[in-house]
Order: structure tokens, then sequence, then C-alpha cells
């Protein structure tokens, strides 16, 4: 498929006063510029990533009112249930606030809900038993902020609940609540608001004073979330990779060894986002979430040993069902999908596992490049998973078909649906109804935005090594992408691994070594004269001792 490249204009006159001011080069003060960074004060506090840069947690609303009531419950050795979420945000999150009350003697119990069987957020089941159990304080994190029955509940049986939440509001009544935090509140007037879970529970322990010993699980959930890295997230996370690669964490040291990572000095964002976050989110996706939560919070070296080997076997698990089903999802679309007459991809199966149609459907959208929503159907009723493209937001788009929905909720990227088995081709009609409305041609064509357009020449050791000081990479702040024009190969492609490919590319004066990861097969290239243009992110290659600048391919076009 044929991308579209945005390239922005290199203004070098516009970079002077940055270049100048931080003695950094012309071009990495164009791209603090391109992330809205305009003045000296504000590059210097980008770069830093200082903690001391960190707003006080007492401004988020309502954090006062929590602070109280949990030292409350602390103090009159009250029973506090700390409930969370299946995912790696709520697992962080739960994780940190269990280690940090604890410190302080807290008499605690956790709960995870099944994400098959009770799906996401706090239900009457689980608060009835907790109530039978004697609990007098309920602490949700990472869901809570639509639980207005739930709430209700807790309240008449004398209850206490505390939410922690990012997720949006609802347009009404917030749950009647000792304490709601969320930055997204309309009258919370907090400066950031961006924050993951596990990191409006950092904040909490910040404003309980308890020692900042977690780190290392606010960068985990707050990465593995896809949280906008910038701002306090940017921050947090910047130290919380460094405490990562050196965390005393048992059960972390354990995953950290089982998934063949070893003891590095360095840990990246990609560390997190690839290797370590999709194992810990595995357990809830094929088997039971708690075996996470466990090995975020044992001592124990052989139980570590044993979750962390559970985990990679959940996460083999998870790789082999997916491509089962991926493959079945890409035969279904060739067969059912017209892309003339259809703008979206809707379709569903009765042997799909729900827990894993979320990351199927990120593939999709990457293959074909059209809001696609996947629904696994258990009888009568389906749960589906959606992920949309660049200018189709898919709650609001999925707001216009609610009739033909049992409940649906998400964002504009990803979304979550449950439907019967009924509805499903009149769902697919509207659907497709609302995207014609909304999509034009353009629209459906992949788009890759480039920084600036440069020669070889401007690639010098110096400048990439330069580039780290934007780390950590993520949303809101991705990894550097340039162009170069009018390059030829020096070598034929030689393919590694399958599906990597390796050339050396020259512009008749530098030659440069270029790395396609799964792009093997994605360009025609022959050793003929034949110029073309490269976009890649440049990065520094250590092979035997020796240093050299390697880029990595993101799209080339003739």
């Amino acid at each position: 498929m044929q991308t579209a490249w945005e390239i922005s204009p290199f203004k070098r006159q516009a970079c002077e006063g940055l270049h100048k001011a931080l003695n950094i080069s012309p071009l990495l003060a164009h791209l603090l510029l391109k992330r809205g960074i305009s003045t000296a004060e504000e590059a210097r506090g980008f770069l830093s990533c200082d903690l001391s840069y960190l707003h006080d947690p007492f401004l988020l609303k309502d954090m006062d009112k929590a602070v109280a009531r949990i030292r409350s419950a602390v103090k009159n050795k009250e029973s506090i249930l700390i409930y969370g979420d299946y995912d790696v945000d709520g697992l962080t999150a739960t994780a940190l606030l269990f280690l940090t009350l604890k410190g302080y003697g807290a008499r605690l119990s956790y709960y995870i809900p099944d994400r098959v069987k009770e799906g996401y957020g706090l239900n009457l089941e689980a608060l009835k038993k907790a109530k039978d159990k004697g609990v007098d304080l309920v602490i949700a994190v990472d869901c809570g902020i639509t639980a207005v029955e739930e709430a209700s509940y807790l309240k008449k049986h004398n209850i206490g609940c505390v939410v922690l939440d990012h997720h949006q509001p609802p347009e009404g009544a917030l749950p009647d609540a000792v304490a709601v935090i969320n930055p997204l509140r309309p009258d919370c007037d907090y400066p950031y608001k961006c924050l993951a879970s596990v990191g409006l529970v950092f904040k909490l322990a910040r404003a309980l004073k308890a020692p900042e010993d977690h780190l290392d699980l606010v960068a985990l959930g707050t990465i593995s979330d896809v949280a906008p890295l910038t701002g306090e997230n940017r921050i947090l996370v910047k130290h919380g990779l460094k405490h990562l690669a050196a965390t005393g964490k048992t059960g972390l040291r354990a995953l950290i060894e089982a998934a063949g990572i070893g003891r590095k000095k360095e840990f990246y964002t990609d560390t997190v986002g690839f290797i370590l976050g999709p194992r810990i989110n595995a357990s809830g996706r094929v088997s039971s979430s708690l075996q996470s939560l466990k090995l975020l919070l044992t001592e124990d070296a052989e139980e570590a040993r044993a979750l962390a080997e559970g985990l990679n076997r959940d996460n083999r698990e998870r790789q082999a069902m997916q491509e089962v089903i991926l493959k079945e999802a890409v035969s279904k679309v060739e067969r059912e999908v017209n892309f003339k007459d259809h703008k979206v991809i809707v379709v569903s199966s009765d042997n799909w596992h729900p827990g894993v149609i979320g990351i199927v459907a990120s593939r999709l959208v990457e293959k074909f490049y059209r809001p696609t929503i996947l629904v696994a159907f258990n009888e009568e009723i389906g749960k589906g998973s959606g992920r949309s493209i660049r200018n189709f937001h898919l709650f609001d788009a999925l707001s216009k078909c609610k009739e033909h929905l049992v409940e649906y909720g998400g964002h504009k990227h990803a979304a979550g649906i449950t439907i019967s088995r009924d509805n499903i081709e009149v769902f697919r009609e509207r659907f497709n109804s609302v995207a014609s409305e909304v999509l034009q041609p353009l629209d459906l064509i992949p788009r890759l935005e480039i920084d600036a357009e440069v020669s070889l020449s401007d690639l010098t050791m110096k400048f990439v090594k330069e580039l780290a000081l934007l780390e950590p990479y993520g949303v809101g702040n991705p990894k550097p992408v340039f162009a170069v024009r009018d390059l030829s190969l020096k070598t034929k492609p030689k393919i590694l691994n399958s599906s990597t490919v390796k050339m050396w590319v020259t512009d008749g004066q530098l030659i440069y070594e270029a790395i396609g990861f799964k792009k093997a097969f994605d360009f025609k290239l022959d050793p003929a004269p034949r110029n073309f243009s490269l976009a890649f992110t440049p990065s520094v290659n250590t092979w035997q001792g020796e240093e050299s600048i390697q880029l990595v391919i993101k799209d080339l076009q003739i």
C-alpha cells in the first residue's frame, strides 16, 4: 500500500534561538519546535526531565479527601480492598498502591476482575462479596469513573470508596464517592491531563509522603498503556526506565531473565512495549491476570521464577492464537469486504478468543488501513474490539450506532462493543454509512510524518547521539523520522532472518547501512542505477566494540 509522506519544512532561521541558547544542533532545535517547545526554559525542562518539574499532587481535585480517608483507614486498622484492572496499567497501579499502603501497615486485599467472565470495571457481585468479608474501604484504580451504581451500593452499606481513574468521565454525574481523582474531570485544574492510572497512584503515594521506590512500576504501566510520553509522563518514564533496569523487585527480575533480556545498563520504551508489557498482559488474555499481579508483588525467588515462566507460556499461547485468528480474519476480509463500497471492516466468528481480537484488529488496520472491528461470539452475544485510522473518531462513530449495540466504550483510536448476533448485519451497514459520511478518499491513504528532509552529510555521529536527548520515545514524542532523496543502492539488498532487509545506500559521496525490520518484501529493488527516496530513523549500531550509523527504514519510494 502506497504511503503519503508529510514532510515538515526545516526552517533553519527559526531554530537559531534554541540552537544558540542550548548549544544544540539546529536540527535538534527544529525537533523541539515541532514538539511545541519554543523557549529555552521549556527546552531545558524537557531535556533535563528532572523530578522537580513534577506538579504538586494536591493540585488534583479530591486528593486531600483521598489522603485523609486512607490515613484514617490505616490508623483505625480498617479493611482496605484495592480493586484494579486486568491490563498492565491497572496491574501496576494495583501493585504500586498495595506496596505503598503495605509500608504503612494497612490491612489489605486486592481484586482483579476476569477479562472474559466479568469484563472491565467495578461489578456489583464482586462488591457484594467484599461487603460480606467486612471490607471498609474500596479503592478503585484504573476503573470506577463511570461506576455510579456501584458507588451508590458501597455508600448504602457504609463502605468508603476512592476512585483513581484516567478514563474519560461520563457526561452526567460522577460516582458518589469519598474522592474521585481524575485529571479529566471538568472541575479539575491539574496542569497535566494525560497521566496513566499508575501515574495517578504515584501522585497519591507522593501525597501520602511514601518513599519513591516504585518508579519501575510507573514506567511499566505508563508505556504499556500507550500514554503520551509528554509532560509528567515523560519525566516519570525517563526515571522509571532507569529504576526498571536496576530493579530490586524479585518478580520483575525473574520476568526480565525469563524474557531473555538479562541485565542491561539501559532499558528503552521498546523493551517494555514489545517484551515485558505483552508478557504481563498475556495472563489476562489467556488465563488469569492474578498471575501477573502476584509476580509484581512476590518476594519469593522460586515463586517468581515459576510465575515468570508461566507468563512466558501464556505469551507464546497468545502469539499462536493471535496468528491463527489473524489468518482467519484476513481471509474473511478478502471474501466479505468490498473496498469499493465498504469504508470499514466488521468481521466476526464463533471461534475467536475475545482477549486477543484487539491485537488482531490493530494488525488488520496496518494491512488494510480501514477502521476495523472484530467480534468474538459466545452463543448469541459477541464481544468486539475496534481500532481506527488517523481521521476517524471511533467512539464518536459508535455513538451514532448505539441503537444496535448492547454496550460500547472507548476513545478516538480504540473501542470495545457488546452486540447481539441478530444485530451484526444492521450494525455493519450503519457503521459503514457513518464512515461514508466522514471519510474522504485521501483519508484512506496511510500517512508518514517526516520531521525534516536532510542530506546524508547531516547524519554525523555527534548528531545521531545528540538525538538521545529526546528519549524516551512514544506517543506524543515519536522517534525522529528523516528523509533523504536521490539515493541509489551500493550493493544488492540482503534478506536476513526471513523478514529483515539490509542494504547499503549512497548519495554518490557517502555510504550508509540501511536496515528494514519486517520489510523484506515491501520494496522491489534491484541493483540497477534507479534513484529512490528513503524515510528512516537514524541510530547507532554497535558491533564488536565498533560504532556506526545505521538507518532504520520506515519507507522507501522509487
